[in-house]
């Protein structure tokens, strides 16, 4: 109940990298993220956080995308966006919409690949994040 798995720390860690910013941190981060998605490949599912997979993903997505290397970011993006919706919970969505709005910078307008990447990602984070409908079936 009071551990906390090497995996965590380390996902926990690049999160952090890439809210310090700058070249070296964004390596810091890359290098945490991808240690983290490797730790939670090898656990058992019963220890494995999802959240905190697809946070790491989510990390080294924009770790990749500041280092410049977009279709490693999509990569990691994909793993994400191929998730099941009940998977990505508020946290992830408001991430993934983050990622999404980031890659309308100046430097990725024109590249087609982004603006489909940016679809997905608007796609994925609005249809997730709609509410089921399970109200019953109208009397007549």
């Amino acid at each position: 109940m009071f551990s906390f798995p090497r995996a965590k720390q380390l996902a926990y860690a690049g999160t952090t990298h890439l809210s310090l910013g700058g070249s070296d941190n964004v390596r810091q981060a890359i290098g945490c993220a991808a240690a983290a998605v490797d730790l939670y490949r090898d656990t058992d599912a019963d220890d494995r956080s999802t959240g905190d997979l697809l946070a790491a993903h989510l990390d080294l997505a924009r770790g990749h995308m500041l280092a410049g290397d977009i279709d490693a970011a999509e990569t990691m993006l994909t793993v994400v966006l191929d998730s099941p919706p009940p998977l990505l919970s508020a946290s992830i969505r408001r991430r993934l919409s983050g990622l999404g709005n980031d890659l309308t910078a100046a430097q990725y307008r024109g590249a087609s690949h982004v603006a489909h990447l940016r679809e997905r990602i608007r796609s994925t984070a609005t249809s997730t994040a709609l509410p089921a409908d399970n109200s019953p079936e109208p009397m007549t």
